[in-house]
């Protein structure tokens, strides 16, 4: 039996308190944005015919329901190297600070697995609010990028989470990046002014659902692949 947990320092000892209860094992990953919002823990069993069953649940720690939350199962070689997965919907209404049940099973047999939450909606997002933020964000100046390549549109559907501004910062300079990999495939950068000027609209209009979350640092392939920039 194979099994995994998001790994983050202050939920070590009830991961290993739930190994000597129910026989999961905790696992180390490398810690990715949606470390923030979402744990997984899960075990893995043999289903016949030549497929892993892999059940568990997925955390919501955020203080939003989660809804259209997908995982993705990447099976791991004796040598911890991953292989070619699958994704597969939770289908469950995540409630904040809650969890998800999910069952699934996949097509052949692995060491062990690695199991994270690879996309995911907030249950205040919708088309019309996803569309009314943008509008507000080209207002206030944001740089709008499409994504016209399959790097782009492969680069979209990782920048965690999607459809909020999150701030990167570059050279010691704070900028803020929205992205939103199925409304409009697009890609909306601005500068502190901008956002700024951002937040002053959603003061006045309270439509403005995209908020900053957390800071990354010199994520180079969000301005490399998307260049050129105003700024440098």
């Amino acid at each position: 039996m194979a099994s995994n947990r998001g790994t983050v320092a202050t939920w070590w000892l009830a991961a290993t308190l739930l190994t000597a209860l129910i026989g999961i094992r905790p696992q180390a990953a490398r810690a990715t944005a949606q470390d923030a919002f979402f744990r997984v823990e899960w075990s893995a069993s043999g289903a016949g015919l030549g497929q892993s069953r892999l059940v568990g649940y997925v955390y919501n720690d955020y203080r939003e329901d989660a809804v259209n939350v997908r995982l993705r199962i990447r099976p791991l070689d004796e040598l911890g190297r991953p292989g070619a997965g699958t994704i597969e919907p939770v289908g469950d209404v995540i409630r904040a600070g809650g969890r998800a049940f999910f069952d699934v099973r996949v097509a052949g047999r692995a060491s062990s697995y690695r199991v994270a939450v690879a996309s995911f909606d907030f249950s205040a997002d919708g088309e019309w609010k996803t569309l009314t933020t943008q509008q507000l964000l080209a207002a206030a100046g944001f740089q709008k990028k499409v994504a016209d390549t399959p790097e782009k549109l492969a680069h979209l559907e990782i920048i965690i989470p999607a459809r909020r501004l999150i701030a990167h910062r570059r050279d010691g300079r704070l900028y803020y990046v929205y992205a939103d990999p199925d409304t409009c495939k697009c890609l909306y950068v601005g500068n502190p002014a901008q956002y700024q000027a951002a937040l002053e609209k959603h003061t006045a209009n309270q439509q403005l659902v995209a908020m900053q979350q957390h800071v990354e640092d010199d994520e180079s392939v969000v301005w490399s692949i998307w260049a050129p920039w105003p700024w440098f």
